[in-house]
């Protein structure tokens, strides 16, 4: 017997929002009943374009019988308002990452959620690009024997000007970005140590540094970071820079190296992955990377629809992804205070 269509609302009218009304169209089983955002000519604009209802209150919106689900695509500051009065509607909650700016209003929305009785999972949708999820069934298979290493880069100019000209700006498609502060690790960094998490577990410990490198007039926050993840026996780095130049344009931004007693798995970002195993064969693993940056929204998408429908277990559940958060504010925590922080002691264990 076929399941019943899932209904979505959802809240945004920017970059976020437009990614997941394209790759909500890719979803089995879901669909976009309504759209609200503070500014209404923005929704209006988006709801024309997908053909999909603006609404002019939220309150419209949370009482719109149709709606099962309701996807917060705004800006993380509005994170706590919006997914608490979801959760107080009977909604379910799926939030862009992150789920907000401290670790104590994500427990809050975790806490609140589960009091409702709602589902909560975050837009995590990295852990959802293929390379990262053909490497996790490798790593399964035992393809690389005992993981020991992983080393996850991902740099380019993105928040330095691109053009001689004096006028062009950086985050051209996403200007909040120049102002906003702590910047690289609060933005992007959730998302890689997320996959660090998915393919490596959780660390006990972190050492991080971060660096403020392009003039604070073009972008306020921090473009450069790098984090040392502990484990009894393994060792995760994660690299990241919105301030280098020189690269070869990419295919996909993320270099990747995981080691193994066996074997190592190789990623470069002209997207050949690549098994190198310990009796000295290579072997070329095939992937599919078209259209990949939309298909991976709508691959999480996808996982929060089927979970919804036969009470499956999210993969980034609110709970789970505060062990994510917990890794970015002690990261901010290890570079201020320039020693590595116990995350084992400081939090007791990851969920």
């Amino acid at each position: 017997m076929a399941l019943a269509t899932i209904g979505i609302g959802l809240l945004g009218g920017g970059y976020a929002a437009r990614t997941q009304l394209r790759a909500w169209r890719l979803v089995p089983g879901a669909r976009v009943v309504a759209i609200w955002n503070r500014t209404a000519s923005r929704a209006s604009a988006l709801g024309r374009e997908f053909g999909v209802d603006a609404v002019e209150t939220l309150e419209a919106l949370l009482t719109d019988d149709r709606i099962d689900a309701v996807d917060v695509a705004t800006s993380v500051e509005t994170h706590v308002e919006y997914a608490l009065r979801v959760a107080a509607a009977g909604k379910h909650v799926l939030c862009q990452k992150p789920l907000a700016t401290t670790l104590a209003e994500a427990e809050q929305i975790v806490d609140v959620c589960r009091a409702a009785g709602v589902r909560l999972m975050v837009n995590e949708n990295w852990r959802w690009r293929p390379w990262y999820r053909v490497i996790r069934s490798l790593v399964d298979e035992g393809a690389v024997g005992r993981p020991f290493y992983l080393r996850i880069a991902s740099r380019s100019a993105a928040a330095a000007a691109t053009s001689p000209d004096p006028s062009a700006h950086p985050f051209e498609d996403q200007p909040f970005l120049r102002t906003l502060q702590p910047l690289i690790l609060l933005e992007i960094g959730p998302h890689y140590f997320d996959v660090a998490r998915y393919l490596f577990g959780d660390p006990s410990g972190v050492f991080a540094q971060t660096l403020k490198v392009t003039p604070p007039e073009r972008v306020l926050g921090e473009e450069v970071a790098s984090a040392l993840l502990l484990g009894p026996d393994r060792l995760a780095v994660i690299e990241l820079s919105w301030a280098s130049f020189g690269y070869d344009e990419p295919v996909q931004p993320d270099s990747l190296a995981l080691e193994g007693t066996e074997g190592a798995l190789l990623l470069s970002t002209d997207g050949a992955l690549r098994l190198c195993r310990l009796d000295g064969t290579v072997r070329q693993i095939d992937l599919d990377l078209s259209d990949y940056y939309v298909r991976s929204w709508a691959a999480a998408l996808r996982h929060f629809t089927e979970c919804l429908a036969i009470g499956a277990e999210f993969e980034t559940a609110g709970d789970q992804n505060l062990g994510t958060l917990r890794l970015v504010f002690a990261a901010y925590e290890s570079a201020s205070n320039n020693r590595g922080v116990d995350l084992v002691r400081q939090a007791g264990p990851v969920p």
